[in-house]
């Protein structure tokens, strides 16, 4: 994928909007030049004619063509760069010989009607503009003109020139600016450098001394995800060391429990030591699960992947799960549902319900009782997802950190957790825009959970 360079399109910004100005001036200067050429050359034919007519004897009429004057053989014509594009004529009008005219004047009449006055005639192959004047007496005409091709010449001189010096500007503009921009844009290559020399996890902040103002928002909002990463990783870091932790301690326990079944002669201390190693093996099964949900939803969280999902059929999945454990525990498993469809990944959800499950069967003891309702409040526009029990429970002041990770409530009643599935309850929760109240369970005793999601479409009770 080609990357436009940010030198290249400022230099072309700026070059587009130099020239188009420029062509603009040139559109203009032009207009303004043209419009002043002819209103100059009409005031020199009118000044050369009436000059050389006020310069020309009374007789001039009679003194017929007798050919042309020559300069001396040492002496050089003058240049004549103005007055070498006019030509003129003297005409006698009673004879309508041609009596006086400027070398290279056509032979014809420059103005064939002899009308005094300005006009445009076609002539030797040219077209010219004429101004012819008459003297008093009306014996003499003096004809004056300037060809058109010369002047359009001269125009197109100019144009020429200007051309040749535009282009020279521009390219020194355009060095200019790509030579600004370079020393402008200097600051973002000892970035780019400082950041291609650093080592793969060095998350310390980019220096911005000498960054300029345009690119310092972008350089401090660069800093401020380096420094989220550096909190998450370091997070991740911890989250490593202490499962590392809750996994070495209990295959330490499954370790002692299987050398003892394995020394033990009677057959009560084997089964014994056999439950305890059983134990221990779902408790380290528990948390490895918990793990891999962990790391599935740091891995899925991007994916997009939310429908509309039923929330009460996934409750009476997870309620059938929980069943036979809940036996096992001589417990009661109440399932309460009605329709109420949420926006969310069914995955998440799963997940989210087994845990506020698994928590409450561990948790409840021997006998206890355990309510999963799911219910839609349409008044409130929220799904209401409510998990409880009469175990324990967990004191007030605890019950904010029960959220966190590997976070052990005082009150277990025997058990041993991993403090890792409510934490995975608020991060699935926290991911799908849900709110997490607690309470008291059932009779004012143990532990009440309820995840409020947003309410999809229309509900019916069942």
């Amino acid at each position: 994928m080609r990357h436009p360079s940010l030198k290249l399109k400022l230099l072309k910004t700026l070059m587009a909007v130099i020239l188009g100005g420029w062509l603009i001036w040139l559109l203009c200067q032009h207009d303004q030049v043209s419009r002043q050429q002819s209103r100059q050359g009409d005031l020199l034919l009118r000044e050369v004619a009436e000059q050389v007519l006020l310069s020309m004897p009374r007789n001039i009429a009679d003194v017929g063509s007798a050919g042309y004057l020559e300069l001396p053989p040492t002496l050089a014509a003058a240049p004549t760069r103005e007055f070498d594009k006019i030509r003129f004529q003297v005409w006698s009008l009673a004879t309508g010989e041609r009596v006086v005219a400027s070398r290279k004047a056509p032979i014809t009449p420059l103005k064939p009607d002899f009308q005094p006055g300005f006009g445009h005639v076609q002539t030797a192959g040219d077209r010219w503009r004429v101004y012819a004047v008459t003297d008093a007496e009306g014996r003499v005409q003096v004809q004056v003109g300037l060809a058109q091709s010369q002047v359009e010449a001269e125009l197109a001189h100019w144009i020429r020139v200007s051309l040749i010096s535009a282009i020279g500007v521009l390219l020194a503009f355009a060095l200019a600016i790509w030579l600004a921009v370079s020393w402008s844009l200097r600051s973002t290559h000892r970035l780019r450098d400082g950041m291609a020399a650093r080592e793969p996890l060095d998350l310390t902040p980019l220096p911005t001394a000498g960054i300029a103002r345009e690119i310092l928002p972008l350089v401090r909002s660069f800093n401020d995800l380096l420094g989220r990463l550096g909190v998450g990783m370091q997070r991740e870091r911890q989250f490593l060391a202490e499962a590392a932790h809750e996994i070495r301690t209990p295959l330490a326990a499954l370790q002692t429990q299987t050398e003892l079944a394995m020394r033990a002669t009677d057959p009560a201390q084997t089964r014994e030591a056999l439950q305890r190693l059983h134990g221990g093996i779902e408790r380290i099964t528990r948390l490895a699960q918990q793990l891999l949900d962990s790391a599935r939803l740091e891995a899925s969280r991007n994916e997009g992947r939310e429908a509309i999902v039923e929330l009460s059929d996934v409750a009476t999945m997870v309620a059938r799960e929980f069943e036979a454990m809940a036996e096992r525990r001589h417990q009661t498993l109440v399932l309460t549902v009605e329709e109420a469809p949420v926006c969310a990944d069914v995955d998440d959800l799963g997940i989210l319900l087994r845990n506020l499950v698994d928590n409450a069967v561990r948790y409840c003891g021997e006998g206890g009782r355990i309510e999963i309702c799911c219910h839609a409040d349409p008044v409130a526009g929220e799904a209401v997802l409510r998990v409880r029990d009469d175990g324990p429970g967990v004191p007030e002041h605890e019950r904010e950190r029960i959220f966190d990770r590997f976070f052990r409530g005082s009150t277990g009643n025997g058990e041993r957790g991993s403090g890792v599935g409510l934490s995975l309850v608020a991060r699935i929760a926290r991911h799908h825009g849900a709110r997490i109240e607690t309470g008291p369970g059932l009779q004012g005793r143990g532990l009440c959970i309820a995840v409020r999601f947003a309410l999809q479409g229309e509900t019916t009770a069942n």
